[in-house]
């Protein structure tokens, strides 16, 4: 059962990472890393017909996520300390929904057919949410750094 709660408290605490480190090291001094992943937000395109690059600077930010959860992971299993390995399965549980909702869902960087159905309230919400940072409408929008909590008035829209 402790294992289990290592595995959500770690993908939750992995949002306000993913959050601090969009606010602070992505739009701070790993700027030159993220900048191409907003080179379309000026001529505001609508998703589908945004060009897009298969890979961007931006992506390397996966590593930043990757190598600590695959370093945590062989330590547990090499110490047999298993909650570090659940803590390792969190973090990559949690870089696995940002791929699928960040990089196919909203950004449609892979074209999977079956994820394109009708997205729902809470995935709407997000979209939206993601659409304002990279088009902001108001200073307020661009300060949303999150993916999966945002503010409510996203919900609305």
């Amino acid at each position: 059962m402790l294992n289990i709660a290592l595995v959500i408290i770690a993908y939750f605490f992995m949002e306000f990472v993913a959050w601090s480190n969009h606010k602070y090291v992505m739009h701070g001094f790993l700027w030159r890393w993220h900048k191409d992943h907003h080179v379309n937000d000026q001529y505001k395109v609508s998703l589908d017909k945004m060009a897009t690059s298969r890979f961007e600077k931006n992506d390397l930010f996966f590593l930043v996520y990757a190598i600590p959860a695959i370093i945590l992971m062989i330590i547990g299993l090499t110490i047999n300390m298993l909650s570090l390995v659940f803590i390792g399965i969190g973090i990559t549980l949690y870089g696995f929904t940002y791929f699928i909702i960040h990089d196919i869902l909203i950004h449609q960087r892979l074209r999977i057919p079956f994820l394109f159905r009708k997205p729902g309230y809470y995935t709407d919400a997000i979209i939206n949410a993601h659409l304002a940072h990279h088009r902001p409408k108001s200073a307020d929008d661009f300060r949303n750094f999150g993916l999966l909590i945002f503010p409510l008035r996203f919900f609305k829209k």
